[in-house]
């Protein structure tokens, strides 16, 4: 074997101070670089993994309030539609009581209408009886050709109208 190492071209005083070196740059390296990078590494990677929790925790509170959000509007909406319905059913009640009174307007312009008409057919109804008196008093007055006196020419026209009613 000592041949087959001569032959190769290997020296082991080399070999060993190379072995060596080898093992002190690894020592240096894991002491002084592989180290640091992997408490880095470590440090980076508990901080993504914080901020992947703090990004999960900001979903569900966003999550948490957009559900929120849809609930109080549905709430909002629900308000609305009793609001809503509480104007109509004022609006009917108005319009029914607004109706009411121009019945009751109605039934009083009527009823007034329907007062004054008597009232002016008592006047037209004693317009025409004292027209009729006097026609009566000139008729009589041409057949009698006398004038009698004002009492006993009422009292002649009263007791005509008496007999005509």
């Amino acid at each position: 074997m000592s041949d087959l190492v001569a032959k190769l071209g290997i020296d082991w005083k080399l070999l060993l101070a190379q072995i060596v070196n080898f093992l002190v740059l690894l020592w240096v390296l894991k002491r002084f670089a592989y180290g640091p990078i992997m408490r880095a590494l470590d440090n980076r990677s508990k901080r993504i993994e914080q901020s992947l929790a703090h990004a999960t925790a900001i979903e569900a509170e966003r999550t948490k309030l957009e559900e929120g959000k849809q609930a109080e509007l549905q709430q909002a909406r629900v308000e609305a539609q009793a609001l809503l319905g509480q104007a109509r059913q004022d609006a009917e009640a108005f319009l029914a009581q607004a109706r009411e009174q121009a019945k009751m307007e109605a039934a009083g312009v009527v009823k007034s209408a329907s007062q004054e008409a008597r009232r002016m057919k008592n006047e037209i109804v004693a317009e025409a009886k004292q027209e009729l008196a006097d026609v009566v008093a000139a008729s009589a007055e041409k057949v009698i050709r006398v004038k009698l006196d004002a009492s006993a020419d009422r009292k002649l026209i009263d007791e005509a109208l008496r007999e005509m009613t």
